[in-house]
């Protein structure tokens, strides 16, 4: 056998092989790869929204405020369904805090959805891969409820100015106080909020000194922390504020065992605040009715 015919039929198999598999043909390949993954994790783009779904009260309020001919879905919750419930009455419901209805958004056709962060994450997760434009926030300081609203106005194209002018006007004629304080929210685990909260933040523009301020956050909320009795009573605060909802009880505190030994308890300084309005801007009226509310005792410990 002539191994010379051999050797360049080898040759030539070897050369068409690689020809096959040249950076050409790869690059296109990859291209078509990437083209593909962009299709399936892209988010939709924000433009200007006519049709809003928020999942938050705060949101539905100002978007409603703004301009309501451009809401058309809001959530479930006391806010909605019971404080103003006559404002939101023509409106749809599509669920609660991490109860929504997928379908029910879906089925109103809206170009942008608006949640929170932590309690909406896989809701407009599954939105965005629909095609739909959502927006993810949070509110944690005041900062964030001016940038929210202005944010809000912007994409539905409204003025914001009316609504900023109407919450800053919350933040006049703040006393000096300097109390200390402890914010509680429940008995068992007993939770506070540090700085990085929405309470913290207000706690400072009220100039009150919140104990729990530097603290380090625990679980899936940065802002919030767990307090030990030993804790408690080693900051024993000049005021207390106890929180209240559908599902925290402020009177649950009157059972603990060290709760006559701290001072505030004692002079009588415990304070009730809602749930909605010290920990979450519910909605304008309600950040005006805790504000007013800070400002009041605010005064009471200046004088």
């Amino acid at each position: 056998m002539n191994y010379k015919i051999i050797y360049f039929i080898c040759t030539a198999l070897l050369t068409s092989n690689l020809l096959a598999c040249s950076p050409k043909n790869s690059s296109v390949s990859q291209e078509n790869i990437n083209k593909t993954e962009n299709t399936i994790t892209q988010k939709a783009p924000i433009t200007k929204a006519t049709r809003v779904v928020a999942l938050t009260p705060f949101a539905a309020d100002v978007i409603y405020h703004l301009d309501k001919t451009k809401l058309v879905g809001i959530p479930n919750g006391r806010y909605t369904d019971e404080v103003a419930k006559t404002k939101f009455a023509d409106f749809p419901r599509v669920g609660r805090n991490t109860a929504i209805n997928l379908e029910k958004i879906v089925a109103l056709k809206p170009d942008l959805v608006i949640g929170a962060e932590g309690f909406h994450d896989k809701i407009l997760s599954r939105l965005t891969e629909l095609g739909i434009p959502t927006l993810q926030r949070s509110i944690r300081s005041w900062q964030d409820l001016e940038t929210q609203t202005k944010e809000l106005a912007t994409l539905i194209s409204s003025d914001p100015n009316p609504i900023l002018n109407q919450l800053r006007a919350n933040l006049n004629n703040i006393p000096e106080n300097g109390q200390r304080v402890l914010v509680l929210l429940r008995t068992q685990p007993t939770s506070s909020p540090n700085k990085n909260s929405w309470a913290g933040d207000l706690l400072t523009k009220f100039n009150f000194k919140n104990m729990a301020a530097d603290l380090p956050g625990s679980g899936r909320f940065p802002g919030y922390l767990t307090l030990s009795q030993e804790k408690i009573l080693a900051a024993n605060p000049d005021k207390i504020f106890l929180i209240e909802s559908a599902s925290l009880n402020p009177k649950d505190f009157k059972k603990l065992p060290y709760w006559k030994q701290l001072k505030a308890v004692q002079n009588n300084q415990v304070y009730i605040f809602h749930h909605d309005g010290l920990i979450s801007p519910t909605s304008i009226s309600t950040v005006e009715e805790v504000t007013q509310k800070l400002r009041e005792v605010a005064l009471k410990s200046s004088k």
